[in-house]
């Protein structure tokens, strides 16, 4: 039996044979890839939210990696017989199996499940190229052209990198041309753009579009259910892929960050500086602000009772602690939300506490350094919403105009249009590019980043960041500060590190800002891939200070957008630890570790352990080409010349230096940690993991 006549023999949804086609000489081929609140407010705020109280083709299963889930799971033919019964709510049927396509693709474990399969045609820019079959798993969407053409896989996208479906067309039968496009558009969040074209009868269009929307959008079917682990979870691929992986042992990536062993690294704890004390007591059970990791550094001199008095006097109690400590200088970058000034409120217990901040630093001689990241036009509105800012005579003030989510999100639409519609040989292109702003957007928070560590390096003050609620530009801040302070993250464990602490645990809200399971794009905004964006830019101007390389960076906002891991999927630490997460999903971060030879920068140099200062100016930042533009068809990727490069440099290095082994160059050391050859070794995976990966 052909391959075509097999798959034909299932179920299927509406389809249409007489499609007439309109075919263009070029196909558009996909690159294949690994993948994936009613608040009491008190106004609007600059960054969208709301202010309120604090109570808020893969050989390897990891190089690739969603509908509603099933109301029983049935197992691989043969076997099909055996189910078991769940209490999750039916949205989508199977209507085939991975194993029946008969794809030159290596589905993932727990991709078993067909839940739509429609005859389509495939197009670029609206008009009509293949005619094949779209087919939706669990994890992707894929479109195989159809016999008597060549098989082939031209459309290859994990659901969660999709961001719109749009109906293309008339609304009605009547006023269809017969050479309009009529179908369905979809965006993905990697710039990918595809139109399917669909029959004009039999409601075809409309039950693609229901169809998609209930396995891609849940969330915008029926609200996010977080008090009910189960019912969440399902609704991702990374339930599917941990069952089948490793169902009864929690992941090594979940246990990458110790909270009191880092800070303890810095130089903090029983026998580091007596001024800061690590507490694992005063948001225990997340009670004193409950977007906050457990363990929080505060001044040792401070009681509770003046804690709570400062938290409740922050916006979303999100009062004033330590992010990172210099050994050199006893200088220290303090991260918090906007204090709840209002048109004319002062604290007096927030005034002392910013005071004991600054006097914990025995090197300070002047005033506790505010970065307020906001426009101070934005600053000021907020104060008639009941937010605002440091009018402190203790205090030196410094807005920074980093805008807000809203403008971020405008501006990479705007960036997306531009490279959509252009060549990078076009002159125009590069004029849409630019008046985007993205690049001068990532010049403003480079340029703060750099006083940050200019204060704490070079003039030795402590330096409080904050925004409106900081979980957004603040966290940003933070974390390319220390990125460049402080070596440690520089390594491939300690940037994994860095994003568990200063995103993650300190609640950086990635279920609403990357919009998981939801088309609404009212509170998404790409303030993670900006912190991406800027770690580029910083590794191509200190390649050698850096253990890894740019695949790694590539990596991570792959898994951001993918949905096969857990890792990005919730909102603050306790979530995670009230939903369970390490027993629902695993870290993205395991695979990760166990490929770290693929995210190695063999030119990385351990000896370079110098604080970084980078350079803003437009001539140094310089567009992400091999993220932003890879789909373009005229892009050509630079990892293949940076390889190159590398391999020369190298031999030359090797040529400088005869007594040191070839092994030894391509094996970095960690100074600043037990990493690599410190002791640690890189985890192995799990019996369940090889037999994948076999």
């Amino acid at each position: 039996m052909s391959r075509d006549a097999d798959r034909n023999k299932l179920p299927r949804s509406n389809s249409h044979d007489n499609i007439s086609l309109n075919p263009i000489p070029k196909i558009i081929h996909s690159k294949p890839t690994s993948h994936g609140a009613g608040e009491t407010s008190f106004g609007a705020k600059d960054d969208g939210s709301t202010m309120s109280s604090s109570n808020e083709y893969a050989a390897s299963p990891y190089k690739n990696a969603s509908s509603a889930i099933a109301g029983v799971i049935r197992g691989h033919a043969p076997g099909r017989e055996h189910i078991t019964t769940l209490s999750i709510p039916e949205q989508q049927p199977t209507v085939a199996y991975t194993s029946d396509l008969l794809l030159p693709i290596n589905f993932l474990p727990g991709e078993d499940d067909v839940k739509l399969r429609d005859d389509v045609t495939y197009g670029h820019k609206r008009k009509t190229l293949q005619r094949g079959e779209l087919i939706v798993t669990k994890y992707r969407l894929l479109f195989i052209t159809k016999s008597p053409d060549p098989l082939q896989i031209l459309v290859d996208v994990p659901l969660g990198m999709i961001s719109q479906i749009e109906k293309v067309g008339g609304q009605t039968r009547s006023n269809i041309s017969d050479g309009a496009a009529y179908g369905i558009e979809v965006d993905c969040k990697d710039l990918r753009r595809f139109f399917f074209g669909s029959a004009k009868e039999q409601n075809q269009r409309r039950n693609l579009y229901d169809n998609l929307t209930r396995l891609i959008f849940p969330f915008s079917i029926t609200k996010a259910d977080t008090g009910n682990p189960l019912q969440f979870f399902s609704s991702f691929f990374a339930w599917n892929y941990k069952k089948k992986i490793c169902p009864n042992e929690t992941d090594i990536g979940w246990k990458i960050y110790n909270k009191v062993q880092d800070y303890t690294r810095m130089g903090l704890g029983k026998n580091g500086d007596p001024n800061w004390i690590i507490d694992t007591e005063i948001n225990k059970n997340y009670s004193l602000c409950d977007t906050y990791p457990n363990t929080l550094v505060v001044p040792s001199s401070i009681d509770l009772l003046r804690l709570q008095n400062v938290a409740t006097f922050r916006s979303r109690n999100r009062l004033p602690v330590l992010s990172w400590y210099s050994r050199e200088t006893c200088a220290t970058i303090i991260r918090s939300s906007q204090p709840l000034t209002g048109l004319n409120r002062k604290n007096q217990d927030d005034i002392d506490y910013l005071h004991e901040i600054a006097n914990a630093n025995k090197n300070q001689n002047s005033k506790l350094f505010i970065l307020d990241a906001r426009p101070k036009v934005n600053a000021i509105a907020n104060k008639a919403n009941g937010g605002g800012y440091e009018d402190y005579s203790e205090c030196e003030l410094e807005f920074h105009n980093i805008q807000n989510i809203h403008v971020m999100r405008e501006s990479l639409h705007k960036l997306h249009s531009a490279i959509r519609h252009g060549s990078q040989e076009d002159k125009s292109w590069f004029n849409d590019s630019a008046n985007s702003n993205w690049l001068a957007h990532i010049q403003t928070i480079l340029t703060s980043v750099n006083q940050i560590v200019s204060f704490i390096h070079n003039d030795k003050r402590s330096v409080l960041v904050h925004c409106s609620d900081g979980w957004d530009r603040t966290a940003q801040l933070t974390s390319l500060s220390m990125l460049m302070l402080d070596p440690y993250y520089r390594t491939i464990k300690g940037f994994m590190v860095l994003i568990e602490k200063e995103w993650i645990s300190f609640g950086h809200k990635f279920f609403l800002r990357i919009g998981h399971g939801d088309k609404n794009e009212s509170e998404q905004s790409p303030v993670f891939l900006q912190f991406l964006d800027c770690t580029y830019q910083l590794i191509q101007q200190f390649e050698s200070a850096f253990e890894f390389n740019e695949t790694f960076l590539l990596k991570i906002a792959e898994y951001l957008y993918s949905c096969q891991y857990g890792t990005f999927l919730l909102n603050s630490e306790k979530v995670r630890v009230d939903m369970k997460i390490s027993e629902y999903t695993m870290s993205a971060w395991t695979p990760m570790l166990e490929d770290h030879q693929i995210y190695t920068n063999k030119l990385y140099n351990e000896k370079l352990d110098q604080v970084l200062r980078i350079s803003c100016s437009s001539e140094h930042i310089k567009l992400w080409n091999n993220y932003y533009c890879r789909y373009m068809s005229d892009h050509q990727s630079t990892s293949d010349n940076i390889i190159h490069r590398t391999s020369t440099l190298l031999h030359l290095r090797n040529r400088l230096n005869p007594n040191q082994h070839d092994d030894e160059s391509s094996q970095p050391r960690s100074r600043s940690s037990s990493y690599v050859g410190s002791g640690t070794q890189y985890p192995n995976p799990s019996p369940a993991l090889r037999k994948t990966k076999e």
